[in-house]
């Protein structure tokens, strides 16, 4: 139906699930406005939302109820296995001396009105758990879906939402958070000369001509695949479990983690 995004996805050559879809073009209603037709949102690193979206907020929705549901979440999250996993995993790694600073990309809106918000909150709530668990102060995010209320919500939670500009806060000392947004977006844009210590999301391959399926994809197709081969240099990489709590929001996540100089 209306509003659905069209996931596809893939099975690489080591049997990890690749998803072919993310942050890349979605025409998004403003929500904050009375009109009736479709407009792009795109902001100018390039973010577009992929497919359709709801201009209506969740009726009677609040900051203050988003944040209730997001702690919800967060108690069946702590009893997950998936939970535990990234807990157990972030206490092997020495990485609350290296974070300083975190990010998160392209994550969806919370309070549209549609099905896929409650993707995007258990994707927010692994978030600020990594968050809380390397005790990370500084948390950015950035999405051309996001809504004021959207904006209130993720203030509650300490995170700053920016309309542009994200890249600026990626660093060595960076943990970046990107639930499938698009290769030839994400690896040109954020992960480009940015060498972040911690990183959570969609697989990064060395070679995606095989998603390489139109013109403006192709165009970027040699650049992506040295920054792929580049970022896969020197990481540990571990596939994140299964999550029973939702069917599709941490689907084929992976996690790299920088080695040690």
């Amino acid at each position: 139906g209306a509003g659905r995004v069209k996931r596809q996805q893939v099975e690489s050559e080591d049997g990890w699930t690749v998803i072919t879809h993310g942050v890349s073009k979605m025409s998004v209603n403003n929500p904050d406005s009375t009109a009736t037709t479709d407009s792009k949102k795109t902001s100018k690193n390039g973010m577009q939302v992929a497919g359709q979206m709801p201009s209506q907020t969740v009726q009677g929705m609040t900051a203050e109820k988003l944040q209730g549901e997001f702690e919800t979440l967060r108690e069946k999250w702590a009893d997950s296995d998936v939970g535990r996993q990234l807990r157990s995993l972030l206490r092997e790694q020495d990485l609350m001396s290296v974070v300083r600073e975190a990010v998160c990309i392209g994550i969806g809106s919370f309070s549209r009105d549609w099905e896929h918000r409650w993707r995007s909150m258990w994707q927010l709530v692994l978030f600020i758990d990594v968050v809380a668990q390397i005790e990370v102060k500084a948390v950015h995010a950035q999405d051309p879906a996001f809504t004021s209320l959207d904006i209130e919500f993720l203030k509650l939670l300490n995170v700053t939402a920016v309309d542009d500009g994200l890249e600026k806060h990626i660093t060595a000392e960076s943990f970046v958070f990107s639930p499938f947004v698009d290769w030839f977006t994400l690896l040109p844009v954020f992960l480009k000369e940015r060498d972040p210590a911690l990183y959570v999301g969609n697989e990064i391959l060395d070679d995606y001509t095989a998603f390489a399926q139109s013109e403006e994809k192709r165009a970027k197709l040699e650049e992506c695949n040295v920054l792929g081969k580049a970022f896969l240099e020197k990481r540990e990489v571990r596939k994140v479990k299964e999550f029973e709590g939702h069917a599709h929001a941490l689907n084929g996540m992976v996690v790299y983690i920088k080695e040690a100089e």
